[in-house]
């Protein structure tokens, strides 16, 4: 929210676009908080009071001792309220609050509005996420929808409408009038509508997970052939940075193209490890049919063979390529010409699509080739389109599209080693029937790329597909595969926007950029140094999870917030007992992307993560991008989670909605009159407040605070990365006994940490107290400082570490140390010591001042 023309901006959270559904007699308050460049009298404007008057609530200024901003808050008890719909808005004063100030002052307002339900809807290829308001009647009646989350408004349960159909089309729709929701099957074929509920809103993202255990364990009848444990990923699409042609070069890509693009990757050492050949490559007719194996003859001269094996040769750090085809061939299918010299049975259909009627014997010829070829993986394109064709009916679709997809994926496991990025494939017929690699985890790309004929302008579109990322991640986040959001452009206005999504999407990292231009310090913000491995990318182990404010508040619509957070724990150490492995620190990163132009307001809490690891002990925050970046806050633990009880929080699966809450809610921001006296109170910071540029984004990293003694440490990981907490495989601090804090041991205690990556800024927060110890027959005060720091063992110079006493921030330069001898890699692992082999350990000893 932006202030009068010429004033400084003053933000608030919860935005005034935002509507809040709120629990009769939940124990946790509603807090609100605001930000201004100066000091000023700010008020909350709100009918929640006895008789629905408007009353002023007055927020109180927190961090006074802050230099360049100010911030406040209020908490405001809601349980003793009546349901009705109640209103807020904010009001300021250009003058600050003062005793010496007498006249009335000049007030600024602010109006909100409302908005409370999401659903998805499915089209041919994609999950499309499609958001409302309180009823349906802006909906098309012709939009097949596959997920229907909403939340309702007179009780504040959340409910989530999921129809499953395994080997057939279901789906819901909604009616003329917009006050009906249909359910559609096909005739004569099992068809479910999954309803699963629940209370409590830090749980609506299990809903999916419940309705899906129940589709696979109750509905979904095994496939033969597809049991059996997946194995991870190949390595390299997901531990190394790649490179893309598609937006850079298009379907024009040749090899003069591909190598300025290696060339001027290795010029500005950005550390590339595979290349995927994107549409263009492949020999085609006019027909846009798929001409032969072989590559395009007039782009390629030397064939694919000769010219992937003189790309590996020619640059070195390029270990892996990978080729783009759609899984009938080529866009409209394969030419009857080619199929006829191969003898392979051709129909075409009336969309004047080639098709192979056993495509068998065209995947294993095809891989065959590919894999001779040095091809490493492919990406299958347009995997639903076999819903569009007409010739056939739905059952014979079905049928055709299945067996394509089981003999791509049986020849891709036989000649490719599974590798497949799978592309256009978001679609339910898939979800529901996933036939997958047994060999290695499939990687599926979550949303239609940005198009490229859209200009840096367009603002929406590179929100929009963060946006639609994280919705559908509800949806794969709980399916055996790994979500891709695809490509994007270092050197873009927009890059810094989707680089640090990429970092918390848990899935491969790939960038598209033309020669010569690419933003070298971006990239290298997504990547770190191992220790035997090279660089790598700071990838979380799953998929993030959007806040319910992201999925309800109709984000796109009210240019809100999209947030997203992801959580990482240690590693266990050797000879620790089951409890000892439980309560390893957890560590946190969350993201806010703002989709509009004004700057916003992102609160970070003590239980923003939904994870009790996180929520009930001290964490710290620090802001690793934005406006605020370096800001560093501690938060205290969350009273919420520990008067929270889990039991019995997702209600069952059912065939129709169930509501046994028994309590009641009232929308804030409605239009209905409230009845009881509210209770606003100003509590302990337990929240940072850190604004989002006008379609800007902003980071922030949560690690687990460790005591002993006088002292409180937590490691933060590496500052200068986007996703630097990921990299903390192990941390322990061990303070010295009395005995042992003689002049040959001067040390209070020492705080270790393994980390799988360095950089030149790996920081810890470091919170020393006073102790009084009796000195020369009086009493003085003795503080703990850092005095050394070490990395695998080397003392670094006092120049290549720093400590700020006022904010607790310890800055280490890895870097300094000498590099490690040579020797294989090994996997990071605790070798028994309480070492982890492949690691760097950084060690910080903390003395008496």
């Amino acid at each position: 929210m932006i202030g009068v023309e010429h004033e400084p901006s003053i933000v608030l959270a919860p935005d005034l676009a935002s509507s809040l559904v709120i629990q009769q007699y939940s124990k946790r308050p509603l807090r609100f908080h605001c930000y201004s460049l100066t000091k000023r009298r700010i008020e909350l404007w709100t009918s929640l009071s006895p008789g629905a008057t408007w009353t002023a609530i007055p927020f109180v200024q927190q961090n006074p001792s802050s230099n360049h901003y100010e911030e406040y808050s209020l908490q405001l008890n809601t349980c003793h309220l009546s349901p009705g719909h109640y209103e807020y808005t904010l009001r300021y004063s250009t003058e600050p609050e003062s005793s010496d100030n007498h006249d009335a002052p000049s007030w600024t307002w602010y109006v909100s509005g409302i908005v409370n339900l999401c659903c998805n809807e499915s089209r041919s290829t994609w999950l499309t996420p499609v958001t409302g308001t309180t009823h349906f009647q802006d909906r098309n009646a012709n939009e097949k929808c596959q997920l229907l989350l909403y939340q309702d408004a007179e009780r504040g349960d959340i409910h989530l409408w999921m129809p499953v159909c395994q080997y057939a089309d279901c789906y819901l729709s909604f009616g003329e009038e917009g006050g009906s929701v249909k359910f559609h099957r096909t005739p004569e074929k099992d068809a479910h509508l999954l309803i699963v509920s629940t209370a409590k809103k830090r749980h609506f993202t299990q809903l999916v997970k419940m309705a899906l255990d129940y589709y696979e364990a109750n509905i979904k009848q095994a496939v033969s052939g597809t049991d059996g444990a997946l194995l991870d990923t190949d390595a390299v699409l997901l531990d190394k940075l790649g490179y893309c042609t598609w937006n850079a070069f298009g379907q024009d890509v040749d090899l003069t193209l591909v190598k300025s693009a290696l060339d001027s990757l290795r010029e500005h050492n950005i550390p590339v490890a595979y290349l995927m050949l994107d549409d263009g490559w492949q020999s085609i007719t006019e027909k846009r049919q798929l001409a032969g194996f072989e590559a395009c003859t007039r782009k390629f001269p030397d064939g694919l063979s000769k010219t992937l094996s003189q790309l590996k040769s020619e640059y070195a750090f390029l270990k892996h390529i990978g080729v783009w085809h759609a899984l009938w061939g080529y866009w409209d299918g394969v030419d009857q010409s080619f199929a006829a010299d191969n003898q392979y049975k051709w129909s075409l259909d009336n969309h004047q699509v080639g098709i192979i009627d056993d495509p068998k014997a065209f995947y294993d010829d095809f891989y065959t080739f590919l894999s001779n070829s040095g091809v490493d993986y492919v990406k299958v394109d347009n995997q639903g389109s076999f819903q569009e064709l007409i010739s056939i009916n739905d059952q014979q679709k079905i049928t055709l599209w299945d067996s394509y997809r089981r003999a791509m994926i049986d020849s891709s496991d036989r000649f490719l080693s599974g590798r497949v990025l799978h592309c256009m494939a978001l679609t339910p017929h898939v979800l529901l029937d996933p036939i997958l690699s047994s060999k290695q985890k499939s990687i599926f790309r979550q949303v239609v790329a940005l198009k490229k004929s859209r200009p840096p302008s367009y603002d929406e579109s590179h929100s929009w597909h963060i946006y639609a990322n994280a919705i559908n991640a509800l949806w794969t986040a709980y399916y055996p595969v790994i979500g891709d959001w695809d490509m994007f452009q270092s050197d873009h206005p927009f890059a810094e926007y989707h680089a640090s999504s990429r970092a918390l999407s848990g899935g491969p990292i790939y960038i598209t950029d033309i020669p010569g231009k690419h933003n070298v310090d971006l990239i290298y913000k997504l990547i770190a140094q191992t220790k035997h491995a090279g660089y790598t990318i700071l990838r979380s182990s799953q998929a993030p999870k959007p806040t319910f404010e992201t999925v309800f508040n109709n984000t796109m619509a009210t240019q809100s917030l999209i947030a997203l957070y992801n959580v990482h724990q240690e590693l266990p150490c050797a000879n620790q007992g089951p409890k000892e492995l439980v309560a390893r620190p957890h560590y946190g990163v969350c993201g806010f992307w703002n989709t509009g132009p004004h700057e916003k307001l992102a609160i970070v809490s003590s239980d923003l993560f939904c994870n009790k690891k996180l929520a009930m002990v001290p964490t710290v925050a620090y802001a690793v991008s934005g406006p605020d970046r370096g800001k560093i806050v501690l938060l205290e633990p969350s009273c919420d989670h520990q008067n929270d009880d889990d039991n019995g929080s997702i209600k069952s699966v059912s065939s129709n909605s169930s509501n046994s809450s028994g309590s009641s809610s009232s929308m804030i921001s409605g239009t209905d009159r409230g009845s009881t006296i509210p209770i606003w109170k100003q509590s302990h910071s337990t929240s940072m407040m850190a604004r989002v540029s006008g379609y800007g984004s902003t980071l922030v990293s949560v690690s687990t605070v460790q005591c002993a003694g006088l002292l409180s440490m937590a490691c933060l990981g590496l500052l200068d990365k986007f996703n630097g907490t990921v990299c903390i495989v192990y941390t322990s601090m061990v303070q010295y006994q009395a005995q042992q804090q003689q002049p040959s041991c001067p040390w209070y205690a020492t705080f270790e940490a393994h980390l799988s990556h360095k950089s030149e800024s790996c920081g810890f927060w470091v919170k020393t107290h006073d102790s009084l110890k009796k000195r020369n027959s009086r009493m003085v005060s003795v503080g703990l400082v850092p005095g050394r720091v070490r990395v695998d063992g080397y003392a670094l110079d006092a120049t290549h570490w720093t400590w700020c006493a006022s904010t607790g921030l310890l800055t280490v330069d890895m870097l300094a140390a000498p590099p490690p001898l040579s020797e294989p890699r090994m996997t990071t692992k605790c070798n028994g010591e309480g070492f982890f082999n492949d690691a760097f350990r950084v060690q910080v000893d903390i003395c008496k001042a």
